[in-house]
């Protein structure tokens, strides 16, 4: 349900985007739109340029249920509790050792440290985890070929604000050019990046879609027929 919500917003804006910046009333839009490689965008928006290039847009909703999640889990949660039992479970190993050994100066220091190295050693794996899944994620979406490349995800603007993870998010996709749409509880969409060209190795994006051939048709068709 979300996705499909998410999606639908998402379709309407990037419609209103484009004509708005590419001046195109006239553009093409295909859902699960499937790649030679059995992969599918979410979405797919094409259209044929003055100078007779074609450009496609894909967009990807699947992705948010999952990364919805883990910015749910942590703002609520961090980087979650059991860490702390990590701590606790590697001082209670350690003052047991050294009250065997009999070395009480040592059982005054050495289980704190070695708690507090676990604990810190914990934390940064967990956000290691948690990052590693925002990126494979996003990764994905190189399988969803297209000119600009878009994610959206169903996120309050309460989770996104003052969330390290969802900087971090924000900042991937920049840094890999992928433009970001959130739609909060009462379906308000934000922009909060916008996409970067990419570098195409075909003749088009087209190319890397199953029904890339029909779509080049129809965009001419249409072209000629504005023409």
């Amino acid at each position: 349900m979300a996705e499909s919500r998410i999606e639908d917003q998402a379709i309407e804006f990037l419609g209103t985007y484009y004509a708005k910046h590419e001046k195109k009333s006239g553009l093409l839009v295909n859902r699960r739109v499937p790649t030679h490689q059995g992969t599918f965008a979410d979405a797919l928006f094409a259209y044929q340029k003055h100078d007779n290039c074609f450009f496609a847009v894909s967009l990807n909703t699947a992705a948010s249920r999952k990364l919805s999640r883990l910015l749910n889990s942590y703002k609520k949660k961090g980087l979650g509790k059991s860490r702390y039992l990590t701590a606790a479970a590697i001082f209670g190993v350690a003052a047991y050792s050294c009250y065997l050994a009999g070395s009480w100066l040592a059982m005054a220091a050495i289980p704190a440290l070695l708690a507090v190295a676990g604990f810190v050693l914990h934390s940064r794996l967990r956000k290691r985890y948690i990052q590693q899944q925002m990126k494979t994620t996003v990764d994905q979406l190189k399988q969803q070929p297209g000119d600009h490349q878009w994610l959206g995800i169903q996120v309050s603007s309460l989770c996104w604000h003052g969330n390290a993870m969802a900087n971090y998010l924000s900042k991937l996709c920049e840094r890999k050019g992928i433009g970001l749409l959130t739609v909060g509880k009462r379906s308000r969409l934000t922009l909060r990046q916008e996409p970067r060209l990419a570098t195409c190795r075909r003749t088009d994006f087209l190319s890397y879609y199953a029904q890339g051939e029909n779509l080049r048709r129809e965009l001419s068709d249409q072209f000629m027929r504005v023409a």
